[in-house]
C-alpha cells in the first residue's frame, strides 16, 4: 500500500498545530544554530540510534533538510524502525523559511524585465522559483553574464543550492560561459559543493570535456579527491585525455592507461 512520504510547508504547519510531534532538523549543525524552528530537535550521528530505540513509534515525525532531498532515505530508515507516521518536508528548510534579500542597489530596468518575465520577485534577489532555483543560478544557466555580475553586486547569494544540491556556479557550468565561471569564482561561491549524489562542479565540467572550466577551477583550489556517493571522483569521469593529464597532475598521479570511465549526476 502506498504511503505518502513527503508534506507541504503548509500540511507541515497544521501537523505541528493539530498535534504531538517530532520534529527532527538533519541540516549541519552550524546551519541548526544560524536558524530553526522552535521545536526542532536536531539530528545527528550522535542521538540517531538513540531517537530511533527509545521514541514512542506511534507520534508523528516530520524530517527536515536544507532542500527536501536527504530528509527523504532519512524517513524510510525510521519507517523501517517501526514509525507508522514518518514525512519528510518538501522543499526542506529553505522552502519553510525562505530567504528575504532586498537589492542593496536599484536594479536596472532590463533586469527588472527579465525577472518579472521568469516568475521572480525583483525586490527579493533570493527568491525562488521552479526547482527552488534563484535568479542567480538561472541567469548563469542562461549564460547572461551582465545579469549574473548585477545580481551578485545588488547583494544576491552564490552558495545558495536548488532542489538537487547544485549551486549557481553548476548553473555557469550548464551554461557554457567561462566567463561567468570566473566571475563567481572570484566572488568566493563555493566551487567544492556538492549536490544531492555527491558531484562536484569539477566532475561536471570534466565530464563535459571543458578543459578550460576544469584547468579554472583547479587553479582556484577546487579538490580533485572528492568522491560522489557512487565513490567515484573527477578523474574517473575525465571526458577526454587532455581532462585525465590535468587532473592526474593537480592529483600527484602518474597514468600510463586511460581508467574506465564514469558518468556524473
Amino acid at each position: 500500500m502506498f504511503q505518502q512520504t513527503c508534506v507541504s510547508v503548509a500540511e507541515a504547519e497544521r501537523m505541528i498545530d493539530d498535534a504531538d510531534i517530532l520534529l527532527l532538523d538533519m541540516r549541519d549543525f552550524r546551519a541548526y544554530l544560524s536558524g530553526h524552528h522552535p521545536r526542532a530537535i536536531h539530528l545527528n550521528d550522535q542521538n540517531l540510534r538513540a531517537l530511533l530505540k527509545h521514541s514512542n513509534r506511534s507520534i508523528p515525525v516530520l524530517i527536515c533538510c536544507e532542500h527536501g532531498h536527504r530528509s527523504q532515505d532519512m524517513v524510510q530508515l525510521f519507517r523501517d524502525f517501526g514509525f507508522t507516521s514518518c514525512y519528510s518536508l518538501d522543499g526542506g528548510y529553505e522552502a519553510w523559511f525562505p530567504q528575504q534579500r532586498s537589492p542593496q542597489q536599484t536594479l536596472s530596468l532590463s533586469l527588472q524585465g527579465w525577472l518579472l518575465a521568469r516568475g521572480f520577485d525583483p525586490h527579493n534577489l533570493d527568491a525562488r522559483t521552479h526547482n527552488n532555483e534563484t535568479a542567480l543560478m538561472q541567469a548563469a544557466r542562461e549564460a547572461r553574464l551582465p545579469f549574473c555580475r548585477e545580481l551578485v553586486l545588488a547583494g544576491a547569494s552564490p552558495d545558495l543550492v536548488n532542489c538537487d544540491g547544485n549551486n549557481a556556479l553548476w548553473m555557469a557550468c550548464m551554461g557554457g560561459d567561462l566567463a561567468i565561471v570566473r566571475f563567481l569564482l572570484a566572488n568566493d561561491i563555493d566551487f567544492d559543493n556538492q549536490n544531492d549524489h555527491g558531484a562536484t562542479v569539477l566532475m561536471y565540467a570534466a565530464s563535459l570535456g571543458r578543459s578550460d572550466m576544469v584547468e579554472l577551477l583547479v587553479q582556484a583550489g577546487a579538490d580533485v579527491s572528492l568522491r560522489t556517493r557512487d565513490d567515484f571522483t573527477a578523474l574517473e569521469v575525465a571526458a577526454s585525455r587532455q581532462i585525465l593529464l590535468l587532473l592526474a597532475r593537480a592529483s600527484g598521479y602518474v597514468l600510463s592507461v586511460m581508467p574506465p570511465r564514469r558518468h556524473v549526476a
